[in-house]
């Protein structure tokens, strides 16, 4: 029995809840594992079909496999034509769900069967114009279930599962029998499938991030080092910076000692090289400035014999000198003393002054 019908789509809900728009999320999510690359995701148990006419083969999913049928996990019984109706419909596309309800709403309408007595299943398939061409399958649940009385000794203690075959040659499930334990070991594989892709993924993502996790560890390892370095050379740098602070103070020191003279060597130098008739009245002593004042016979004869001491330049009389009683001039000179040349202060200097003046 067939009967083909264009069903109108499924009228149009009052409003969307929660549950539908969770359902119309996820779809495409559920529906992932029917794409050709990722089939692998959803393995198929294989089944071993007592086909109508007597023989048996073995299917895994939609087509059948060479093997043999007696090693399947799961058995199905196909459904004679003449315990079947066979309805073809077609739909526009639309949702699992909506898809469902629509098929739903035809078989129960088409139906010969009392509902409580139905039993049924489809398949859909992309049609021209975009729609989708179905086949749904219907029989009584009284009829089936004899004619799996009659199969007994074939099926085995397992409940069978019951296929019929569209016009594709593809297995349409009649619900409500043996499928349920097979969905249930496809559904274990999808996760198990899915389960080690995602660890693949996991160990793919790490071994790809851990050269970046050993550089970032190795420089928080040299950032530490570093820290660690510094804490260790803290007392040393301190103490290096003390050092430098005092060779700065030497040689702050030695650049203001290298601008003036002993005095106890300029007062040597003095009383050396004045001659005996001269008389000191004034001595002042600034760096390496010296200004002497007092009277002496002759002022320039003076002022040659400082010049032709070693270590004093500059000499020269800011004054010109002007006489004095008995003969002598009254002078003034200034002169600068080289400190480097200046020779080193005597242990008489004081006394020669004294008797320089005397």
């Amino acid at each position: 029995m067939s009967a083909t019908t264009t069903a109108p789509p499924p009228a149009a809900r009052e409003g969307p809840d929660l549950a539908s728009l969770l359902g119309t999320l996820f779809q495409p999510w559920r529906e992932l594992h029917r794409w050709p690359p990722l089939s692998w995701l959803a393995p198929q148990p294989a089944v071993r079909l007592l086909q109508a006419d007597g023989t048996d083969s073995l299917w895994a999913g939609d087509a059948p496999i060479g093997g043999d049928p007696a090693s399947a996990p799961f058995t199905a019984v196909e459904l004679p034509e003449a315990l079947r109706l066979d309805c073809r419909l077609r739909l526009p596309p639309m949702p699992e769900a909506d898809l469902h309800d629509a098929v739903a709403l035809e078989v129960r309408t088409q139906s010969p069967f009392d509902p409580a007595d139905l039993v049924w299943g489809f398949r859909a398939r992309p049609g021209e114009g975009g729609a989708l061409d179905v086949h749904a399958v219907l029989a009584s649940r009284r009829a089936v279930a004899s004619h799996l009385a009659g199969l007994a000794e074939r099926v085995g203690p397992r409940a069978p599962e019951v296929w019929a075959c569209d016009d594709a040659g593809r297995a349409v499930v009649v619900r409500g029998f043996g499928e349920a334990a097979r969905e249930r070991r496809a559904a274990r594989g999808r996760w198990l499938a899915a389960s080690l892709l995602v660890v693949a993924l996991g160990l793919a993502a790490a071994a790809a991030i851990t050269p970046t996790v050993q550089l970032k560890l190795r420089a928080l390892q040299a950032a530490e080092a570093t820290r660690q370095a510094e804490q260790r050379a803290g007392p040393l740098l301190a103490q290096r910076e003390a050092l430098v602070r005092a060779q700065a103070d030497v040689d702050a020191l030695r650049t203001l000692l290298a601008e003036r003279v002993e005095p106890l060597a300029a007062l040597d130098l003095l009383t050396q090289a004045i001659p005996d008739d001269t008389f000191l009245q004034r001595l002042q002593l600034q760096g390496t400035k010296v200004t002497i004042g007092g009277q002496t016979p002759n002022t320039a004869a003076l002022m040659n014999a400082l010049s032709s001491q070693p270590g004093v330049r500059d000499v020269r009389s800011p004054t010109a000198a002007t006489r004095a009683m008995g003969g002598r001039e009254n002078f003034t000179i200034e002169l600068s003393l080289a400190p480097p040349a200046a020779p080193p202060a005597a242990a008489g200097a004081a006394s020669g002054v004294n008797g320089a003046g005397s």
